[in-house]
């Protein structure tokens, strides 16, 4: 092999790793990761007495796109539930995320839906499934963030351990109202 061979070489090869990263850079991204802020007003509860529930939540997490509108994932996030007349109730739901993006560059409309479960972490933090279905509608800031705007409902079962003071376990199905800041 002489130095002259070797060069041509390692030319072709640099031309090709050229070509192939610049098909490499051009794809979309595959991994989207967002983070949610919403206000979760009371549609229905089964707490005795009347009384109303309100909360806030708030969500972060990621998801993989399986082709240009379909994605799913996971999520991480904090409820919390405030009872007219006193009680307050925190989960910190692990959820599984379905998202459909009605145009394929990640902006406009976007349908989802979620399950998963609430857990336990301390004697005071309540338990309980969790699922919902949304809708949102997001527009680019720049070529790497969307800001939307979103809507749905929101489910959350309150179980409460055997040993704790409170007896009541409930169900709360509240509407959705929040931002959320999309990083494509």
């Amino acid at each position: 092999m002489t130095i002259k061979s070797l060069s041509l070489g390692i030319l072709f090869l640099s031309v090709g790793c050229l070509f192939f990263s610049k098909d490499a850079l051009s794809q979309p991204r595959r991994l989207i990761n967002f983070t949610e802020i919403s206000g979760l007003i009371q549609g229905s509860s089964t707490i005795a007495g009347d009384a109303t529930v309100n909360g806030f939540r708030a969500r972060t997490g990621v998801t993989k796109l399986l082709n240009e509108n379909f994605g799913i994932g996971f999520a991480l996030g904090t409820d919390n539930y405030r009872k007219s007349g006193g009680g307050n109730y925190n989960t910190l739901p692990i959820t599984i995320n379905a998202s459909y993006y009605v145009d394929p560059n990640l902006s406009g409309l976007k349908l989802d839906a979620y399950g998963g479960y609430a857990v336990k972490l301390f004697n005071n933090l309540n338990k309980g499934l969790t699922a919902g279905a949304g809708i949102s509608y997001s527009i680019p800031v720049n070529p790497g963030l969307n800001l939307g705007l979103q809507t749905g409902y929101n489910y959350q079962k309150i179980d409460f351990p055997f040993n704790f003071q409170l007896l009541e376990n409930f169900d709360v199905g509240t509407i959705r109202l929040g931002l959320a800041l999309t990083f494509k």
